[in-house]
């Protein structure tokens, strides 16, 4: 059903004003001022959709009250009524700002509810292209951080790759090393040495593998793998936040015909969100991931003791460029990508999130084997 425009009739004639709200009111929400004052300080109050003005008034004319309310709020379409329709008045009026204006007495009632339905067309209209704008710009402003992103990602490779070459050169180094003779100590360390550059090049395959543009082919995956997998990657940047991350996975869990980058991209990106939650937050920083499954589906229940996100932001958490962290620090596509990825491999995902209890996304995927 379509909302009601808002009317504010002026005029100093009580018999003109209220014959106007009479005539008005079955199709709109009318409201009367009997003098430029008081619809001056009427339109600061409240959003009309349509500003009715007579011409002529004792205190200041309608063309000064125009002028006044398009200085203060230019949204509102103003119409101006007039018993004395000369020319250069019309001209002016429609120069500051006025749509239309008609005569009194009115041709017909029809007549004069017809032109005031122009104007709150209008003003719909006019709301929608600014908003419109709006919309636009903040879309402008995502594009930019995403190229930003998209720069940095670029730098973090070549980073990467240059890292590769020294690693396995102290890998290389400290496996030689460990076959000469030496004293214990030294050679505890030098066991320390080779199992943190083992698990550097770990991450470094894992992330080179996770920033390849993915090819889109399904295959038979273990879903703890990839949780596994994921986590090997975050685990430094949770340790610089000192958040503690718990697996819980579900040894029987069956493999499933999915995407092994897509999915990763899945956990990347809640992980992610819940490290930028928890690392303001003064509590307990825990993040925890279970994996289980029943005849139909692997869940994935990924839940952070971050801040709680309150109901009224759950139902939009999941359109995109939507975000709740402060500007430039997100693009609000994370959660709208990792659902589409997981509806197109016909499963789903959802959030649960009380007061006080953290937040939990629940990720369902079906067990195909083919």
């Amino acid at each position: 059903m379509q909302t009601k425009g808002n009317v504010l009739v002026v005029d100093d004639e009580l018999g003109a004003r209220e014959s106007m709200k009479m005539i008005l009111s079955d199709r709109f929400d009318v409201s009367t001022a009997d003098n430029g004052d008081k619809a001056i300080q009427l339109v600061k109050q409240t959003d009309f959709d349509v500003v009715l003005l007579d011409i002529r008034m004792p205190d200041m004319t309608g063309i000064e009250v125009l002028q006044h309310i398009k200085k203060q709020d230019p949204s509102p379409e103003v119409m101006m009524v007039t018993a004395y329709a000369a020319l250069d008045t019309v001209q002016d009026a429609l120069r500051f700002g006025a749509y239309d204006y008609v005569e009194k007495p009115f041709k017909s009632f029809d007549h004069l509810r017809d032109v005031v339905s122009r104007g709150v067309e209008r003003k719909l209209k006019s709301s929608q292209t600014i908003q419109l704008a709006k919309e636009f710009e903040e879309i402008k402003k995502q594009i930019m951080q995403l190229e930003k992103m998209s720069s940095l990602g670029q730098m973090a490779s070549e980073v990467i790759h240059e890292l590769a070459t020294p690693i396995t050169g102290m890998l290389g180094y400290s496996e030689f090393l460990l076959e000469q003779e030496c004293d214990e100590i030294i050679k505890n360390s030098l066991r320390k040495i080779k199992s943190e550059a083992e698990r550097s090049q770990t991450i470094i395959r894992n992330i080179l593998a996770f920033s390849r543009k993915p090819e889109n082919i399904k295959a038979l995956i273990n879903i703890n793998e990839v949780v596994s997998k994921t986590i090997d990657i975050k685990m430094q940047h949770f340790s610089t936040d000192n958040i503690q991350c718990t697996l819980n996975l579900d040894s029987d869990l069956p493999d499933t015909l999915a995407d092994f980058n897509q999915i990763q991209q899945v956990l990347i990106n809640i992980a992610n969100n819940a490290q930028d939650a928890m690392k303001s937050h003064e509590g307990k920083r825990q993040l925890s991931i279970i994996t289980t499954h029943d005849s139909n589906f692997i869940y994935l229940a990924i839940s952070n003791t971050g801040p709680s996100i309150p109901k009224e932001y759950q139902e939009r958490i999941f359109e995109p460029f939507y975000t709740t962290k402060i500007a430039g620090q997100g693009t609000g596509l994370g959660l709208s990508i990792s659902r589409d990825i997981l509806r197109s491999h016909n499963g789903d995902i959802r959030l649960s999130s009380n007061a006080g209890e953290g937040v939990t996304f629940i990720l369902e995927i079906p067990i195909e084997k083919k």
